[in-house]
Protein backbone atom coordinates (compact mmCIF):
# COMPACT_ATOMS: atom_id res chain seq x y z
CA UNK A 1 0.00 0.00 0.00
CA UNK A 2 3.17 2.22 0.97
CA UNK A 3 4.77 2.19 -2.60
CA UNK A 4 1.07 2.83 -4.24
CA UNK A 5 0.90 5.42 -2.54
CA UNK A 6 4.18 6.77 -3.04
CA UNK A 7 3.56 5.89 -6.73
CA UNK A 8 0.67 8.05 -6.80
CA UNK A 9 2.85 10.73 -5.55
CA UNK A 10 5.21 11.07 -8.27
CA UNK A 11 2.43 10.48 -11.54
CA UNK A 12 1.13 13.60 -9.89
CA UNK A 13 4.52 15.30 -9.33
CA UNK A 14 5.32 14.55 -13.29
CA UNK A 15 2.11 15.42 -14.51
CA UNK A 16 2.25 18.85 -12.56
CA UNK A 17 5.64 19.84 -14.32
CA UNK A 18 4.20 18.69 -17.47
CA UNK A 19 1.50 20.70 -17.03
CA UNK A 20 4.33 23.92 -16.26
CA UNK A 21 6.45 23.11 -19.11
CA UNK A 22 3.25 23.51 -21.93
CA UNK A 23 2.74 26.78 -20.32
CA UNK A 24 6.16 27.95 -20.42
CA UNK A 25 5.76 26.97 -24.19
CA UNK A 26 2.53 29.01 -24.86
CA UNK A 27 4.19 32.02 -23.10
CA UNK A 28 6.97 31.82 -26.12
CA UNK A 29 4.60 31.71 -28.95
CA UNK A 30 3.25 35.06 -27.94
CA UNK A 31 6.66 36.92 -28.71
CA UNK A 32 8.00 35.25 -31.62
CA UNK A 33 11.17 36.59 -33.58
CA UNK A 34 9.62 38.38 -36.60
CA UNK A 35 10.94 37.29 -39.95
CA UNK A 36 13.66 39.57 -41.96
CA UNK A 37 11.77 41.02 -44.91
CA UNK A 38 13.57 41.22 -48.00
CA UNK A 39 14.28 44.75 -49.69
CA UNK A 40 11.69 46.29 -51.78
CA UNK A 41 13.91 47.16 -54.92
CA UNK A 42 13.13 50.75 -56.31
CA UNK A 43 14.75 52.89 -59.32
CA UNK A 44 17.29 55.80 -57.66
CA UNK A 45 19.63 56.69 -59.98
CA UNK A 46 20.56 56.12 -63.49
CA UNK A 47 23.60 56.46 -65.92
CA UNK A 48 23.95 57.70 -69.44
CA UNK A 49 26.99 57.11 -71.86
CA UNK A 50 27.25 59.37 -74.83
CA UNK A 51 29.57 57.83 -77.92
CA UNK A 52 29.66 60.56 -80.57
CA UNK A 53 32.04 59.22 -84.10
CA UNK A 54 33.08 62.13 -86.57
CA UNK A 55 35.41 61.45 -89.31
CA UNK A 56 38.72 63.91 -89.98
CA UNK A 57 36.79 65.43 -93.23
CA UNK A 58 34.30 66.73 -91.19
CA UNK A 59 36.57 68.35 -87.92
CA UNK A 60 38.54 69.76 -91.06
CA UNK A 61 35.50 71.51 -92.47
CA UNK A 62 33.24 72.67 -89.36
CA UNK A 63 33.34 73.15 -85.71
CA UNK A 64 31.57 70.71 -83.83
CA UNK A 65 30.05 71.64 -80.48
CA UNK A 66 28.34 68.63 -78.59
CA UNK A 67 25.42 69.99 -76.30
CA UNK A 68 24.59 67.17 -73.27
CA UNK A 69 22.45 66.60 -70.33
CA UNK A 70 24.95 66.09 -67.43
CA UNK A 71 24.78 64.64 -64.42
CA UNK A 72 22.91 67.40 -62.71
CA UNK A 73 19.91 67.33 -65.52
CA UNK A 74 21.53 70.44 -67.11
CA UNK A 75 22.56 71.51 -70.25
CA UNK A 76 26.20 71.59 -71.25
CA UNK A 77 28.32 71.74 -74.26
CA UNK A 78 31.76 70.68 -75.19
CA UNK A 79 33.92 70.96 -79.05
CA UNK A 80 34.50 67.89 -80.34
CA UNK A 81 38.93 67.75 -81.09
CA UNK A 82 38.96 64.31 -81.96
CA UNK A 83 37.01 61.81 -84.04
CA UNK A 84 35.75 59.93 -81.02
CA UNK A 85 33.86 61.33 -78.02
CA UNK A 86 32.38 59.58 -75.13
CA UNK A 87 31.08 60.86 -71.70
CA UNK A 88 29.57 58.92 -68.95
CA UNK A 89 27.10 60.62 -66.62
CA UNK A 90 25.70 59.71 -63.35
CA UNK A 91 22.19 60.92 -62.28
CA UNK A 92 22.07 60.73 -58.26
CA UNK A 93 18.18 61.56 -58.13
CA UNK A 94 15.21 60.95 -60.25
CA UNK A 95 13.47 61.92 -62.14
CA UNK A 96 15.48 63.48 -64.89
CA UNK A 97 16.99 63.39 -68.30
CA UNK A 98 18.97 62.49 -70.62
CA UNK A 99 20.23 63.20 -74.14
CA UNK A 100 23.07 64.95 -76.44
CA UNK A 101 22.93 66.88 -80.03
CA UNK A 102 25.92 67.11 -82.36
CA UNK A 103 25.80 70.67 -84.17
CA UNK A 104 28.62 71.53 -86.71
CA UNK A 105 29.20 74.93 -88.19
CA UNK A 106 31.17 75.79 -90.68
CA UNK A 107 34.86 77.29 -90.22
CA UNK A 108 34.49 79.13 -93.18
CA UNK A 109 33.60 79.36 -96.82
CA UNK A 110 34.01 76.07 -98.41
CA UNK A 111 37.30 75.58 -100.20
CA UNK A 112 37.31 72.30 -101.36
CA UNK A 113 36.14 70.43 -104.75
CA UNK A 114 34.55 67.91 -102.60
CA UNK A 115 34.03 66.98 -98.63
CA UNK A 116 33.25 63.68 -97.57
CA UNK A 117 31.42 63.53 -94.03
CA UNK A 118 30.86 61.13 -91.84
CA UNK A 119 29.11 61.15 -88.40
CA UNK A 120 27.08 59.00 -85.84
CA UNK A 121 26.23 59.09 -82.54
CA UNK A 122 24.14 56.69 -79.65
CA UNK A 123 22.76 56.97 -76.27
CA UNK A 124 22.80 54.24 -73.36
CA UNK A 125 20.94 54.99 -70.39
CA UNK A 126 20.82 52.50 -67.38
CA UNK A 127 18.54 52.81 -63.99
CA UNK A 128 19.87 51.51 -61.10
CA UNK A 129 18.25 50.87 -57.52
CA UNK A 130 19.53 51.48 -54.18
CA UNK A 131 21.81 48.40 -54.11
CA UNK A 132 23.72 49.83 -57.36
CA UNK A 133 22.31 47.30 -59.45
CA UNK A 134 20.42 47.30 -62.80
CA UNK A 135 17.17 48.10 -62.53
CA UNK A 136 14.28 47.18 -65.26
CA UNK A 137 15.91 47.15 -69.04
CA UNK A 138 18.55 49.23 -70.69
CA UNK A 139 17.86 51.98 -72.82
CA UNK A 140 19.70 51.03 -75.67
CA UNK A 141 19.41 53.81 -78.74
CA UNK A 142 19.89 52.94 -82.64
CA UNK A 143 22.83 54.46 -83.88
CA UNK A 144 22.15 57.49 -85.27
CA UNK A 145 24.04 58.42 -88.77
CA UNK A 146 24.74 60.64 -91.43
CA UNK A 147 27.07 60.35 -94.71
CA UNK A 148 27.53 62.20 -97.37
CA UNK A 149 29.79 62.76 -100.31
CA UNK A 150 29.35 66.50 -101.15
CA UNK A 151 29.76 69.56 -103.55
CA UNK A 152 30.56 72.91 -102.18
CA UNK A 153 27.24 74.20 -102.41
CA UNK A 154 25.51 71.34 -100.60
CA UNK A 155 27.97 71.17 -97.66
CA UNK A 156 26.47 74.00 -95.57
CA UNK A 157 22.60 72.49 -95.68
CA UNK A 158 24.11 69.39 -94.98
CA UNK A 159 25.66 70.35 -91.58
CA UNK A 160 22.90 71.76 -90.38
CA UNK A 161 20.83 68.50 -91.27
CA UNK A 162 22.91 66.66 -89.01
CA UNK A 163 21.94 68.67 -86.07
CA UNK A 164 18.48 67.68 -87.13
CA UNK A 165 19.18 64.49 -87.20
CA UNK A 166 22.18 63.36 -84.49
CA UNK A 167 20.72 64.05 -81.38
CA UNK A 168 18.48 62.05 -78.88
CA UNK A 169 16.19 62.94 -75.46
CA UNK A 170 15.13 60.69 -72.83
CA UNK A 171 12.78 61.47 -69.58
CA UNK A 172 13.85 59.25 -66.64
CA UNK A 173 10.95 59.20 -64.50
CA UNK A 174 11.05 58.29 -60.36
CA UNK A 175 9.59 54.95 -61.17
CA UNK A 176 12.41 53.83 -63.62
CA UNK A 177 10.97 53.93 -66.69
CA UNK A 178 12.16 55.31 -69.98
CA UNK A 179 10.30 57.54 -72.96
CA UNK A 180 10.99 59.80 -75.35
CA UNK A 181 10.68 63.58 -74.72
CA UNK A 182 11.89 66.89 -76.39
CA UNK A 183 15.06 69.18 -75.12
CA UNK A 184 15.11 72.58 -76.83
CA UNK A 185 19.23 72.66 -77.76
CA UNK A 186 21.48 75.47 -77.52
CA UNK A 187 23.37 76.19 -80.89
CA UNK A 188 20.89 76.14 -84.34
CA UNK A 189 19.82 72.27 -84.03
CA UNK A 190 16.60 73.29 -86.08
CA UNK A 191 15.67 72.67 -89.41
CA UNK A 192 14.06 76.04 -90.09
CA UNK A 193 16.50 77.97 -91.92
CA UNK A 194 19.22 75.16 -93.21
CA UNK A 195 21.63 77.75 -94.53
CA UNK A 196 21.48 79.30 -90.98
CA UNK A 197 24.85 80.01 -89.44
CA UNK A 198 26.43 78.61 -92.86
CA UNK A 199 28.37 80.08 -95.48
CA UNK A 200 27.58 78.34 -98.61
CA UNK A 201 29.58 78.70 -102.16
CA UNK A 202 27.19 80.20 -104.53
CA UNK A 203 29.72 78.38 -107.34
CA UNK A 204 28.39 75.33 -108.90
CA UNK A 205 28.53 72.18 -107.35
CA UNK A 206 31.73 69.84 -107.64
CA UNK A 207 32.72 66.63 -107.28
CA UNK A 208 29.77 64.04 -106.06
CA UNK A 209 27.05 65.40 -104.20
CA UNK A 210 25.30 62.19 -102.82
CA UNK A 211 24.32 61.94 -99.35
CA UNK A 212 22.31 59.57 -96.91
CA UNK A 213 21.13 60.25 -93.55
Amino acid sequence: MKNLKIMNMLLGGLLVLGSLASCGGSDDNDDPTPTPQPDVLKATSATAEYVVNLNQGLLDAATVTIYYIDGNGQQAQETATTTTWTKTVSFAALPTQAGFSVQPQLKGAPSQEAYTIEADGKMTVTVLDQKGATFGNPYVGNKLEAKGQLGPDFLGQFLTRISTRLLEAKAISADGSITDTAITWGGNADNDDPNRDTEVSTDGATGTTRASM
